[in-house]
């Protein structure tokens, strides 16, 4: 008897077996790469109210409201800096510090957490960044203050590859701050507004190709 049905037949029992088995599980997504150091300027700009009769009015500038005479109402605009280094996985989360002036005056010295790539993927303004949560902490010995802030953000070189230990980052937030007066915790300020890096939002805003 030839030999030849049983080869063909021991063939076709391997190939079925071996196509029986599922293909191996697709390679883990790389984790990105961060710079050592991100940095960023910012501007904010809020909507608050405090208490009228105390100093911390001038924290805010405005009229007092008529339907709550014993508040003040009205703008606060601050201006700052701050840089991180990656302490997680990834570099995600972010710890630095950060120096800010308002326009009540003040100048606070503190320290940042910013939670980075949540989600790790954020399209705004055409260009893909991440979700960012970022909280401070700080003083300037006479003064203490507190913000919590959400939003998008992006490295100022948006299409040429990361080189170096270090990063510039735009973007754009909402961000939520109250100040108090560390002698007497009836002195204090609250205001919810937004918070941009400036430089990136002119380019964006007049389409300045060459800053690209």
């Amino acid at each position: 008897m030839s030999r030849a049905p049983w080869v063909l037949l021991s063939l076709l029992v391997t190939g079925g077996v071996a196509s029986a088995h599922p293909p191996p599980p697709p390679e883990p997504e790389p984790v990105p790469e961060r710079p050592a150091l991100e940095w960023s300027t910012w501007l904010r700009v809020g909507y608050g109210s405090a208490p009228y009769a105390t100093q911390v009015a001038r924290l805010v500038v405005g009229p007092s409201s008529p339907s709550a005479p014993d508040r003040h109402h009205g703008w606060e605009s601050a201006v700052g800096i701050d840089l991180t280094l990656g302490i997680g996985r990834g570099d995600t989360v972010r710890l630095g510090p950060f120096v800010e002036a308002s326009s009540s005056g003040t100048a606070m010295i503190g320290g940042e957490l910013l939670v980075a790539a949540v989600p790790a993927k954020l399209d705004m303004f055409f260009y893909e960044g991440e979700g960012v949560l970022v909280a401070r902490a700080g003083t300037d010995g006479t003064w203490v203050t507190g913000a919590l802030a959400y939003g998008y953000r992006a490295p100022w070189n948006l299409f040429r590859p990361q080189r170096g230990n270090s990063r510039y980052m735009i973007g754009v937030r909402m961000v939520a701050t109250a100040t108090r007066a560390i002698d007497d915790p009836q002195q204090w300020t609250a205001t919810l507004g937004l918070e941009t890096e400036p430089v990136g939002a002119l380019r964006y805003l007049l389409g300045i190709r060459s800053w690209y």
